[in-house]
């Protein structure tokens, strides 16, 4: 795919960035998915675009921590970025003391990290539900599961709308009928795909693909 980025995408994150967000998954998205999944008692997450790896570690103790009935179920926590180096980082699971103080609840903090030095290493119960993964969202993608939840925030803003376009369009071919497609808070498919439609929660806005009906 011959995409274009309109300038480089940064490594900036945070754990738990985005409260509205984190506060629907945990009211809303995570609870519907735990109905609609009772009978096969499968889940699968795609973190996009995921830095150092506090946003699929994030999403890993919102589970972990809140719906522990899951720990039976098969859960796979995708995590993907096109920087090694940051695939590394991600993958040891230790941050400083900055990284942690900066959005982390503290009862997270003490259940699931433990010091190491001048640094903090999360716990193996939660680092081991995250699977990290080289992926350029540039090039071809590997073969990826039916997800029903993706989360791909704060990183369409880095492209044309050409590219864009092209990101969305594989999007919906692994995002299943009823799952969730997450951007960031100023990132939108309007204009850019129309197979998406709007689904509020409280502050929070995610899309799902449009039914024939629609």
């Amino acid at each position: 795919m011959n995409g274009r980025m309109v300038k480089t995408i940064p490594t900036e994150t945070s754990f738990f960035r985005d409260s509205d967000f984190f506060n629907a998954l945990k009211s809303s998205i995570f609870p519907e998915l735990m109905r609609l999944r009772r009978l096969d008692r499968q889940l699968n997450i795609w973190s996009a675009a995921c830095s150092s790896g506090q946003e699929p570690y994030s999403l890993a103790l919102v589970l972990h921590a809140r719906f522990p009935l899951l720990t039976n179920w098969e859960l796979q926590l995708t995590a993907s970025d096109r920087s090694w180096e940051m695939l590394a980082k991600a993958d040891r699971g230790s941050y400083s003391q900055a990284e942690v103080t900066r959005r982390l609840p503290p009862e997270l903090l003490k259940r699931y990290f433990y010091r190491q030095g001048d640094r903090w290493q999360i716990d193996e119960s939660i680092r081991s539900m995250v699977q990290f993964r080289y992926l350029n969202l540039l090039d071809p993608w590997p073969t990826l599961p039916p997800m029903d939840l993706v989360v791909m925030r704060n990183v369409l803003i880095y492209f044309d709308k050409p590219t864009r376009r092209q990101i969305l369009t594989r999007v919906r071919q692994v995002l299943k009928p009823d799952g969730y497609l997450f951007l960031g808070s100023t990132e939108t498919p309007f204009g850019v795909d129309s197979a998406f439609e709007l689904v509020r929660f409280d502050r929070a806005i995610g899309y799902r693909l449009r039914s024939e009906e629609s």
